[in-house]
């Protein structure tokens, strides 16, 4: 049987930064390149042996023309048309175009130069950065100054032609530049429309790059922010309803005589509604800091089993060691007793308690066998006012801030909080601590 696999390619993800750099790097190349361009379009295309051959060709017509010694009308007629200099220098006459052009006896202050001109009859020496001709005769030496090569070069043109090129390239670049980060302008403006209060609002991720995570962030955000307002809704409207039925009970029983017993029970009621909401919103700050002790994580959980009626149903399998952890006791026993209530809430059957080590860590779950929770609610169940139970029935109670003040305890601890959880078959609560 033929198996068709594709191999995949994975492409390493394009950061902004690396954008950036490769932008920079790309036309940084383009501007080095139009420079050279530039510079060679605007140059004359000139033989590059040419001051090489010059001497010999000054041999054969210039001085054939101008004889030895020079015409000096016809000499300087002819430099005047090639646009060079001349110098002829003997001991019976000296003749110049220019006083600019060096002696014989400046030209040769180098030992190499000199020795080159009492073994050639014609040579080309540099001196300051120009070539210059030097051709010996019996009767002197002509030392011929050739035309300047930077005459071949067009400054006006070349300045046109690169400020025309900069310009093409930096049109490029601001065109590219646009759209590298055309996204941040669409999250700028979903930014501001969340904060208008439209949270359904999905931002499209359309890069791999940063700009995409933040979108998916944002996204992600945008969620969160409007399923904990519909929860705190929901939440207000429940408990409007909630403290409705006591006070409606206690109005009753005030003016029926109902006994004390009764009132008070419905006093306590609603004692425990708001208790429930002023510790989510002081949970931030009370929990930040934490009473440290080394405390036995077991015997802190059998003393908390053993304060419910319902121990029974507690199967608390004790370790055969201590585990002794830094933790501040008594929110840890806030932890284990919202655990143990919904464990009981939700669930008829007994509640399996466990502690483990695995590895460096402490582990510590709760496992009951009740309806489970719902895939996509357990990313939201940790979110303040959150409740699987839509109905918020008064059988299970609660507000939806228990789980949320436990992930804040076990956060402060530096510890992690994992919900496992199937439909029908049961949910299974694992607090981490790390040793």
């Amino acid at each position: 049987m033929k198996q068709n696999s594709k191999l995949k390619i994975k492409f390493p993800k394009l950061t902004i930064f690396l954008k950036l750099v490769l932008t920079v790097l790309l036309f940084g190349i383009m501007l080095n390149v139009c420079v050279i361009i530039v510079f060679r379009l605007s140059t004359d295309n000139k033989p590059r042996k040419y001051l090489r051959d010059f001497a010999r060709k000054m041999e054969k017509s210039i001085v054939y023309d101008i004889g030895v010694p020079p015409d000096t009308v016809k000499a300087k007629q002819i430099c005047d048309d090639l646009e060079i200099g001349m110098r002829f220098d003997s001991p019976a006459r000296k003749w110049t175009t220019a006083e600019s052009i060096p002696s014989l006896d400046a030209i040769l202050q180098n030992p190499d130069d000199r020795r080159r001109f009492d073994d050639d009859e014609s040579i080309i020496i540099n001196y300051q950065g120009r070539p210059y001709s030097v051709i010996r005769y019996p009767q002197g030496v002509f030392i011929i100054q050739p035309f300047d090569p930077q005459g071949f070069f067009k400054p006006e043109r070349a300045v046109l032609m690169l400020i025309l090129f900069i310009t093409a390239i930096i049109i490029l670049l601001y065109f590219l530049l646009r759209i590298i980060f055309k996204p941040l302008k669409e999250l700028s403006s979903a930014v501001v429309q969340i904060g208008d209060g439209n949270y359904d609002l999905k931002v499209p991720v359309t890069t791999k790059d940063e700009f995409g995570d933040l979108a998916e962030s944002i996204n992600e955000m945008s969620s969160k922010i409007s399923s904990s307002l519909k929860a705190k809704e929901q939440l207000l409207i429940d408990v409007s309803h909630e403290l409705r039925s006591p006070l409606t009970r206690m109005k009753l029983g005030l003016e029926v005589g109902s006994s004390k017993e009764k009132i008070e029970e419905d006093v306590i009621e609603m004692e425990r509604m708001v208790t429930g909401l002023l510790e989510n919103y002081r949970a931030d700050t009370n929990f930040s800091t934490l009473k440290l002790e080394k405390t036995d994580v077991a015997d802190l959980l059998d003393d908390t089993i053993s304060e419910y009626e319902q121990s029974s149903r507690l199967k608390f399998t004790k370790p055969s060691k201590e585990a002794e952890l830094n933790v501040d006791s008594e929110k840890m026993q806030i932890v284990f007793r919202n655990l143990i209530d919904n464990a009981l809430k939700y669930s008829t059957d007994d509640i399996e308690i466990g502690i483990r080590e695995h590895g460096s860590n402490l582990e510590v779950s709760f496992k009951d066998k009740g309806p489970g929770i719902a895939a996509e609610d357990r990313k939201y169940i940790f979110e303040p006012f959150y409740r699987a139970d839509r109905s918020r029935s008064r059988k299970t109670g609660g507000f939806g801030l228990g789980l949320s003040i436990c992930k804040k305890i076990v956060d402060a601890h530096k510890g992690e909080i994992i919900i496992n959880s199937k439909q029908g078959v049961g949910t299974e609560v694992i607090v981490i601590l790390k040793k």
